[in-house]
């Protein structure tokens, strides 16, 4: 929650940012169930599917006949979910962790030498790249807390310590710097808030149900998230430390509706923290195009 709060100002009041009046949104920024303030599930099924749906239920609830929806980490698998159920007044989705490992790309990322013959020299290095930290272990977390939830959490709900250290191996922060260099985004206070949400709230061990309610589907397979089936238009924007690196050629492959695709020059997995206003010109750019919809001030990011 605390990754998206300084987008607010960018996205609602763009002129102070560089952007047009014409430009500005509401943001509304839900946690996810069993995240921060948000309820913690009590029963099975909470996965990204009934999530979108609860999504589109809060904008309507919030008065929004119309709205876009923006989506990282597990916001992407939910946008993506969005974007299949297509429900009344969702104009458009943006992802910065979309879903574009086609089964060509798993084939070369598995190894397959024609597969990788055929992939351009910038397509081999992000490839590449992606395989060494998934050998290194980069998804560990992930199956652990897809498999044994509660058993890390016994550990990240006893110990502040335990917490921080848990959430620091996120690839998020790779080339986080501890607070040692003060112009940096986000600042030792900014994560320190982070942890904290979790520690105060306990939701350390409640927000792990999401892997496992989504065990069997990978965030960035477009074969599990079922991109072909997207029917709104789609936006993606590529941060360089993101773990892929998506390529053009491989997101027009996986959706078909895809509108927005650029490339910018800094920021990660962490990019609406780390540079919120080269987030919200993203934002800005990606569903200008949808204007004639029309997308004015009764805009939503999540």
């Amino acid at each position: 929650m605390f990754e998206q709060i300084k987008l607010i100002g960018p996205m609602t009041e763009p002129t102070r940012y560089g952007g047009r009046a014409e430009d500005a949104f509401d943001v509304v920024i839900p946690s996810l169930p069993g995240f921060g303030f948000s309820a913690r599930p009590t029963e099975v099924g909470w996965g990204l599917e009934r999530i979108g749906r609860a999504w589109d239920v809060l904008m309507k609830r919030l008065g929004y006949t119309r709205y876009v929806a923006q989506g990282g980490d597990w916001g992407a698998g939910v946008v993506a979910a969005m974007g299949r159920q297509a429900p009344a007044g969702l104009l458009g989705i943006h992802s910065n962790l979309p879903a574009v490992i086609t089964p060509e790309v798993g084939a070369a990322l598995g190894g397959d030498k024609s597969a990788l013959a055929a992939l351009s020299e910038k397509e081999r290095s992000a490839i590449n790249d992606l395989g060494a930290y998934l050998q290194n272990g980069g998804l560990s977390y992930l199956v652990m807390m897809g498999a044994r939830p509660q058993a890390v959490g016994y550990g990240l709900t006893d110990s502040p310590a335990g917490l921080a250290g848990r959430m620091l191996v996120h690839s998020g922060f790779t080339k986080w710097t501890y607070g040692v260099d003060p112009r940096q985004s986000p600042t030792r206070d900014d994560v320190l808030d982070n942890f904290s949400l979790y520690w105060l709230t306990n939701t350390a061990a409640s927000s792990a149900r999401i892997y496992w309610e989504n065990r069997g589907g990978n965030l960035i397979s477009s074969a599990d998230q079922k991109t072909a089936e997207i029917s709104v238009p789609v936006a993606i924007t590529v941060f360089p430390d993101e773990v892929i690196r998506a390529q053009e050629a491989w997101a027009r492959r996986a959706f078909p509706k895809l509108t927005y695709f650029n490339e910018v020059d800094r920021g990660g997995h962490f990019a609406m923290w780390e540079y919120p206003e080269l987030f919200a010109a993203e934002l800005r750019a990606a569903f200008r195009s949808l204007r004639g919809s029309p997308v004015d001030s009764q805009g939503g990011a999540q």
